[in-house]
């Protein structure tokens, strides 16, 4: 069943979709409307030593989704191409076309109002993130024309891409504390929605906790652990609005939507 005007969240990595759209994803199903993931690579490195038993971090994610309620895993078969964007079988090193080709296939079956993912630079400039990113653009204009891979079922025309994005009074904060922040960030004036999700955040907490195995290698999402760091970071998501095929010129995004899936 599709997900019809529901949330599509597209991400590069198990744990993206807890960090970077886990409260909306949380708030979108205690209002019942369907949500659902699509991961593209299985979290395992391409190039050098794993950081976990192979198939942990899937298992990771389906135990996240659940918290979520987002549906159950689909996880495109790539594995994660590191910082460099390289290595045997990784998402950058696939061909773009095959990559668009899968998640037009899934617009189609999920029918989504509304998709999300990250901004140009992913975010924080990993090499997946980025191609993830053009290939969700790509993707949702493809699946709109009734001649592109007609194999894949009808058109759908989404009416909204979210771009996950860090604002640059965030980057001011963190760095006033003396932490490390990513930089280029997104002038806050750009910014399309910061939707408040405090109070899902025990929830998304819940979820960021189910992989384990990053928290284990020490990874950036341990700093969250921090109570006050985590409510920072955190407690809101921004996002920057990409109209989809479904928009028309006179739906401008409104300031501050409550819902990343509503029509506006």
């Amino acid at each position: 069943m599709g997900l019809r005007r529901g949330l599509l969240a597209v991400h590069a990595h198990p744990d993206d979709e807890s960090l970077f759209t886990g409260g909306v994803l949380a708030q979108h199903a205690a209002e019942g409307i369907p949500t659902a993931v699509v991961t593209c690579t299985d979290g395992e490195v391409a190039e050098g030593a794993p950081f976990a038993p192979p198939g942990t971090r899937a298992e990771e994610l389906a135990r996240a989704l659940t918290v979520l309620r987002a549906g159950r895993p689909d996880i495109l078969p790539y594995r994660d191409s590191g910082p460099l964007g390289r290595g045997h079988g990784s998402l950058c090193a696939a061909p773009f076309d095959a990559l668009v080709a899968a998640l037009v296939t899934r617009i189609r079956l999920l029918r989504p109002a509304a998709v999300a993912t990250y901004d140009a630079f992913g975010v924080y400039g990993h090499p997946d993130h980025v191609r993830v990113h053009r290939a969700v653009l790509a993707a949702v204009h493809a699946a709109a024309h009734g001649g592109v891979q007609p194999e894949a079922g009808p058109p759908w025309e989404v009416h909204s891409v979210w771009l996950a994005t860090v604002p640059e009074s965030l980057v001011r904060e963190l760095t006033a504390l003396g932490l490390e922040a990513p930089l280029p960030c997104t002038p806050d004036d750009r910014i399309s929605a910061a939707v408040d999700v405090r109070p899902w955040l025990d929830v998304k907490w819940e979820a960021v906790r189910a992989h384990a195995s990053e928290f284990a290698r020490g990874a950036r999402i341990s700093a969250f652990q921090e109570p006050r760091l985590r409510r920072l970071c955190l407690g809101t998501e921004w996002f920057l609005h990409h109209p989809g095929p479904a928009a028309r010129p006179a739906a401008a995004p409104r300031a501050r939507p409550r819902l990343l899936a509503d029509p506006f």
